[in-house]
């Protein structure tokens, strides 16, 4: 088995999808950003280094890169927030009618802390409760997906944003 190499734009590091070709780009994931790939990349297969979030999960969890995305650059992008630790007890973990009832209003930005952004395939709330609700990855800092959380779907310069509800999601302004 090689170490390193590219097969059908997919770069790959002792047999781990890695990351993938876009244009005269190789986009890695942060997981492999190790000096002997990227050294490999800039030498051997002389392309530039793009190091981001969520490329690893997306590629083993059988996302490809379609020619769509590798030439235009558009993205589909995934964030979750949750509220700060400053933010008081009482408003934690309750649904947007609890949350007006008790005099927070709606969800502000600045109550909340980005805690996760990664690349998806598709934009898919039950995906995202799945693998961020039931299933947590042992690297993300957060807590499990809960009531009051914030999911984001951006793609390009849009975005949508869902509050995590008791029983789904509401679409809010963020």
């Amino acid at each position: 088995m090689k170490k390193i190499y590219v097969q059908n734009g997919i770069l790959y590091y002792y047999g781990n999808p890695a990351g993938y070709l876009r244009g005269k780009t190789i986009v890695l994931d942060v997981l492999f950003e190790k000096e002997e790939l990227i050294r490999y990349i800039r030498e051997k297969e002389q392309e530039e280094v793009e190091v981001r979030t969520g490329v690893y999960d997306r590629l083993t969890e059988g996302g490809a890169v379609t020619e769509k995305e590798s030439v235009s650059g558009e993205e589909r992008r995934l964030r979750i927030y949750q509220l700060g630790q400053e933010s008081p007890l009482m408003m934690r973990f309750i649904s947007l009618a609890e949350r007006k009832k008790r005099g927070y209003g709606k969800p502000q930005r600045g109550e909340y802390t980005l805690v996760y952004e990664g690349e998806i395939r598709k934009f898919d709330l039950e995906a995202v409760w799945e693998k961020f609700g039931l299933k947590i990855p042992q690297d993300f800092p957060g807590h499990a997906l809960s009531i009051s959380d914030v999911v984001e779907f951006a793609e390009g310069n849009t975005s949508r944003f869902f509050y995590v509800e008791p029983a789904g999601y509401v679409e809010i302004l963020f």
